[in-house]
C-alpha cells in the first residue's frame, strides 16, 4: 500500500504525512522542515518580480471577469501567456516540483478556453466565468502564499534564528515564541503583508489532522502509523512544515557564501551550505568558506605577511616597466619556493627567511634561473 495512495495534492489541497523527524509527500521522504526552508529561496524580497506578477494578474483577472464580451476576449488573450508562465513557475517550487503529475495543466486549458469562458458567463446568473475565476484565484492564492510566507519567515530567520548559539528544539521554540507572540515589529510586518487578506499567516496553521497506516518506506515487511495532515491553504502547509521542523530541531539557515537558505538538522550553528559555490563550481560553499577562512588567517601569519609584501612589490615593478614579464614570473616562483620552505622549516623561518626574501636577493635568484 504505497504512501501516495493516501494523499491528494492539487492547487487547492496540500497533503503531508509525518513521523518523528521525517515527512512524506507524494511517496518521497524528506527531513522535517525541508519545504519551509527550500521555498525561502524563491521570493520574499521587498522589490520582488513575484509581487509584480501578482499585482498584474490580479488586475487582469478582475478586468476580464467584469468586462464586456469583446473586451473580455482581448483580456483573455493577454492573460493566457502570463497565467501559463505563472503555472510553469509554480511547478518549479517545492512542493510542486516533487510531484510527478502536473494535472493542473488540464484545468488551465479549460479555464483559458474562450468557448467555456463565454458559456460560463451565459449560464451564470451574475454573468461571471466561474471556472476561469476559480482557477485564476487558486493560482493567485499560491503566488501570494509563497510571497508572504517567504517575506515573514526571512525576517524571522534573520532576526531570531541567525543569532542562536544552539539550534535545538528548546532554542527554536523560544525564538518562535518571541517572534510570533511578543514581537510588535513582526506584528506590524504581518499587518502590512501585500494581499495579506488573501493568504493570512497564522503561527497556528489551520490543518485537518489524522492518522494513516502505511508500509515502512525502509522495510516493506513492516507497517507503521504516521500522522496525516491536509491543508486547504498553501501557506498553512509551509507554516506547519516550518513548526514541525523546529520541533525536531531542524531549522532554516542562511548561507554566508551563496546567500541561499538551507535546512540544518543538527544543533551546530552553520555558516555555509553544501551547495555548489558560485565562485568556483569545483567546490561546495562549505569548502570555499573554509578556504577563504584559511586565507584570512594566512594574512596575519608572519611568513605570509613577508611573502605578500614581496610579491606585491614584484607586480608593481612589472606594471611600471622596471622588470620584464619573464623576470616577474621567475621572481614570483622564487618567492613561493622560499615561502614553502619557511612553512616546512621553523629554523629557516626564524633565521634566514626574511633575508632571503629581500628584493635584490629574490631578483638575483630569479636571474640565475633565467640563465
Amino acid at each position: 500500500m504505497p504512501l501516495e495512495i493516501h494523499q491528494y495534492n492539487a492547487f487547492d489541497t496540500f497533503s503531508l504525512h509525518y513521523r518523528k523527524d521525517r515527512v512524506y509527500h507524494v511517496g518521497k521522504e524528506f527531513p522535517a522542515g525541508f519545504f519551509a526552508a527550500e521555498i525561502l529561496n524563491y521570493a520574499g524580497e521587498i522589490h520582488d518580480p513575484l509581487l509584480e506578477r501578482i499585482t498584474t494578474l490580479t488586475t487582469l483577472v478582475g478586468d476580464a471577469t467584469t468586462a464586456e464580451k469583446e473586451k473580455s476576449r482581448e483580456l483573455l488573450a493577454e492573460l493566457r501567456p502570463l497565467l501559463k508562465d505563472a503555472v510553469s513557475w509554480i511547478y518549479t517550487c517545492p512542493p510542486f516540483c516533487y510531484q510527478d503529475s502536473q494535472h493542473e495543466w488540464h484545468s488551465f486549458e479549460l479555464a483559458m478556453n474562450m468557448d467555456r469562458f463565454e458559456q460560463d458567463r451565459e449560464d451564470s446568473p451574475n454573468h461571471l466565468p466561474y471556472y476561469f475565476l476559480s482557477f485564476s484565484e487558486e493560482v493567485l492564492k499560491i503566488l501570494v502564499a509563497i510571497y508572504n510566507f517567504c517575506l515573514l519567515v526571512r525576517a524571522f530567520e534573520s532576526k531570531y534564528l541567525r543569532r542562536l548559539t544552539k539550534r535545538t528544539e528548546s532554542a527554536f521554540s523560544k525564538a518562535a515564541h518571541e517572534c510570533f507572540d511578543e514581537d510588535d515589529g513582526f506584528l506590524i510586518l504581518l499587518e502590512q503583508m501585500p494581499f495579506g487578506e488573501i493568504e493570512e499567516f497564522f503561527s497556528k496553521p489551520r490543518v485537518i489532522s489524522g492518522f494513516d497506516y502505511i508500509q515502512d518506506p525502509n522495510d516493506k515487511e513492516k507497517w507503521i502509523t504516521a500522522h496525516q495532515v491536509v491543508c486547504k491553504r498553501l501557506i498553512d502547509f509551509y507554516v506547519f512544515d516550518l513548526l514541525n521542523g523546529l520541533q525536531c530541531g531542524h531549522g532554516p539557515s542562511w548561507c554566508r557564501n551563496c546567500h541561499r537558505y538551507f535546512l540544518t538538522t543538527t544543533a551546530h550553528v552553520p555558516k555555509y551550505c553544501d551547495g555548489i559555490a558560485p565562485q568556483d563550481s569545483r567546490m561546495t560553499c562549505r569548502q570555499y568558506g573554509a578556504m577563504m577562512r584559511q586565507k584570512e588567517q594566512n594574512k596575519n601569519h608572519p611568513i605570509y605577511h613577508i611573502f605578500t609584501t614581496r610579491t606585491n612589490t614584484i607586480r608593481k615593478h612589472h606594471q611600471r616597466g622596471k622588470i620584464s614579464d619573464e623576470l616577474r614570473k621567475e621572481a614570483l616562483y622564487v618567492a613561493e619556493c622560499l615561502r614553502d620552505k619557511a612553512l616546512m622549516d621553523n629554523d629557516y623561518a626564524a633565521n634566514g627567511y626574511a633575508q632571503d626574501m629581500e628584493q635584490e636577493h629574490v631578483y638575483a635568484e630569479a636571474r640565475k634561473r633565467l640563465k
